[in-house]
């Protein structure tokens, strides 16, 4: 690699840096994107390409340092700048008077007295720290002094800019907070997985961004709201009006509906125009938070205990209701798992009336004891999802029985299975009709084939007509048995017909994660593709193979070599060979990897590393041209090791391969 080659691409590594930092604004921070997605994808695969033939360009703040993709032993303590003060509560009008009235009594003669109404976002508080315009730190907000470090994680939420237009130091607050339609598909994918559902998007919010693995935290989408300055004196802001501007201008993502209030009408009537509003905002807020305008009486004021006396929560009623629970019928999963789900009889909440709620399985029946015939407290997570939030069992008026755990699915009454790895219960048979309905919904949704005009109820003919009786048979279907549903017409059938075919070649990692594996998602179908990039050589993989990669633990790796020796898999795979379904090549490395350091070596990695993750390592070998393997084997010609190395490198050494540490490893290639 030499300097002028380097030089060459100085410019244009920069430029893609700046336009992918502005796309995303764009797009996650003003929701008027600018580029389409094929457009974006090319530049972004630019960029990465860059940055493995020329280390020395990546910046800190390029858009690919999103996703490290490391995982965290532990998160470690940060000190925040500033404290984290926590906001008092009023709860009506009265209390509104009264906080207004006490701010009064803080006023020198001819000093007027405006407030800022904003939002009060329901998710994680956070300090944010920039240092000559780039994000240095985030810490989750702890006990308002001490709070966890979870930079690498923060980093992951899209609409952040990694660095500001000015090399400005800022201490900042912000909510971090998961939007109410990915909290839904969130829990949906955990309870087909058998895994925890969240009971808010709070709950949801915090727990993604404690997550060890920031690959895990950038699957799941996040946002941040900027909402304070804290270092304002040193900046010269004067107001919180113009501060939120000012960040705004900085490429912040701010409280849209944020606005100037004078006394106690105007504010009301934000806090009754916005309650209005609450169930069909984005994400979720509990209440109104309602500031001092002008920052030169916050001295003034000071504060009381943890809070200011110059801010004030205005909190909302929650949004609950009571009604009995008529009956509790049990729903089956794509991957088997069953599901009760509570009947109510039909009460109003949250602008619509709510009839059905998921319990999600039995131990949270057996925690909330809940049983037909019990009266309950429901709401709506995230406005969004009906639960019972709580049994009201002083209201029972006689014994009422414990919903049963199923012995046999309620629909094919195969006998359930449970494992002691997870909570949820499971119909084992693949060709339970209800697993088959699921399966085929999943098959054709977004995040695997994507397949347009093919929903719910057109599935259902296909399978009453007899046309399908597996995803895979979607393809073998004609435009002429498009035309035997109901009310189908020429053009409706070639859409659906068009919509299927659209799909094709297949795309490995759709593909792989439409077929519905437990516990299998989009993104570590990818992880699992760059290991495998061979079908065969994937589906004929064993366990320990695919627990020796970084992201797969023991229960996803039984469950892989289970599913894909299962007769369900090997019948949908002789259907796909016999209907000639062929996969889309894999982009080829090899034409820009070619005459790299590592060009025509095989290498493998072993132990934990600790300047980035064992998967980005193999990208880094890979773009220097390298074939990565994930066993030491004869072929093997370098053994890259980083702590508590184990049997590898003891193989490696008897059959006299080359080992390096990691320190050597990449004081040698970088």
């Amino acid at each position: 690699m030499n300097k002028p080659a380097l030089e060459d691409h100085q410019q244009e590594y920069e430029e893609l840096v700046n336009n992918i930092h502005r796309w995303d604004h764009a797009y996650y921070v003003l929701d008027d994107p600018v580029i389409s997605d094929t457009d974006y994808d090319q530049h972004y695969r630019r960029l990465i390409e860059l940055e493995s033939q020329y280390p020395e360009l990546r910046q800190d703040h390029s858009p690919s340092q999103r996703i490290h993709g490391g995982i965290s032993k532990k998160f470690s303590k940060g000190e925040h700048t500033y404290p984290l003060m926590s906001l008092s509560n009023t709860f009506n009008r009265e209390e509104l008077e009264e906080f207004i009235t006490r701010c009064r009594k803080y006023l020198t003669e001819g000093q007027d007295l405006k407030f800022y109404c904003e939002s009060k976002f329901d998710g994680l508080s956070m300090g944010i720290y920039y240092k000559d315009g780039v994000l240095e730190r985030a810490v989750t907000r702890g006990d308002g002094k001490i709070g966890e470090v979870v930079t690498a994680n923060f980093k992951t939420i899209r609409s952040v800019p990694l660095k500001l237009k000015e090399p400005l130091t800022l201490c900042l607050r912000a909510e971090v907070v998961m939007p109410k339609e990915e909290f839904l598909r969130l829990n949906e994918a955990q309870e087909e997985s058998g895994g925890k559902v969240f009971a808010n998007p709070r709950n949801a919010a915090a727990g993604t961004l404690r997550q060890l693995d920031s690959k895990v935290t950038a699957s799941r989408r996040l946002d941040a709201y900027f909402y304070d300055v804290l270092n304002r004196e040193e900046l010269g802001l004067e107001n919180h009006s113009d501060a939120m501007k000012w960040l705004a201008s900085l490429g912040f993502k701010t409280d849209p509906r944020g606005k100037k209030c004078s006394g106690v009408e105007e504010i009301m009537d934000f806090y009754d125009k916005l309650g209005e509003q609450r169930s069909s905002l984005a994400y979720d807020i509990d209440g109104v938070v309602i500031k001092v305008l002008d920052y030169g009486l916050y001295d003034q004021m000071g504060f009381t205990g943890k809070a200011p006396r110059f801010a004030t929560a205005f909190k909302y009623k929650a949004m609950q209701a009571q009604t009995k629970v008529v009956n509790i019928s049990v729903q089956v999963g794509r991957t088997g798992v069953l599901t009760p789900v509570a009947e109510f009889e039909p009460v109003f909440v949250a602008g619509s009336t709510v009839r059905f709620a998921s319990l999600h399985n039995w131990d949270e029946i057996r925690s909330k004891d809940v049983r037909i015939g019990d009266q309950v407290k429901i709401e709506k997570a995230g406005d969004i999802i009906p639960q019972v939030v709580t049994v009201l069992s002083e209201l029972r008026e006689s014994e009422l029985e414990e919903f049963p755990v199923p012995e046999t699915c309620p629909i094919c009454d195969s006998e359930t299975v449970k494992t002691k790895e997870e909570v949820a219960i499971r119909c084992p048979n693949s060709q339970c009709p209800s697993r088959i309905q699921e399966s085929l919904k999943h098959f054709v949704s977004r995040d695997a084939l994507n397949i347009a005009g093919v929903g719910p109820s057109v599935l259902s003919q296909f399978l009453d007509l007899k046309l399908i009786e597996m995803p895979i048979d979607l393809f073998a279907l004609k435009e002429d048995d498009c035309l035997r549903l109901e009310n189908a017409r020429e053009k409706m059938a070639a859409k659906i017909y068009s919509g299927i075919q659209s799909s094709l070649p297949l795309q490995m990692p759709r593909f792989l994660f439409a077929l519905g594996i437990p516990h299998v998602g989009l993104q570590t179908a990818y992880l699992l593709l760059e290991h495998f990039p061979v079908w065969e050589k994937l589906i004929s993989a064993q366990q320990e193979e695919f627990e020796s990669i970084d992201g797969i633990g023991t229960v996803m790796a039984h469950s892989l070599q289970h599913f894909f020796e299962s007769d369900y898999f090997r019948e949908m795979e002789r259907r796909r060979k016999e209907l000639g379904l062929e996969f889309a090549r894999i982009e080829e490395e090899q034409s820009s990897n070619e005459g790299g350091a590592l060009s025509g070596k095989t290498i493998c990695f072993t132990g934990t590393l600790s300047q980035m993750s064992r998967s980005k390592a193999q990208e880094f070998a890979r773009a220097l041209g390298a074939t990565v393997q994930t066993s030491v084997g004869k072929s093997t010609q370098i053994l890259v090791y980083g702590e508590k190395a184990g049997s590898k490198l003891s193989k490696a050494q008897k059959l006299g391969v080359e080992t390096l540490s990691e320190e050597e490893f990449f004081q040698s290639y970088s």
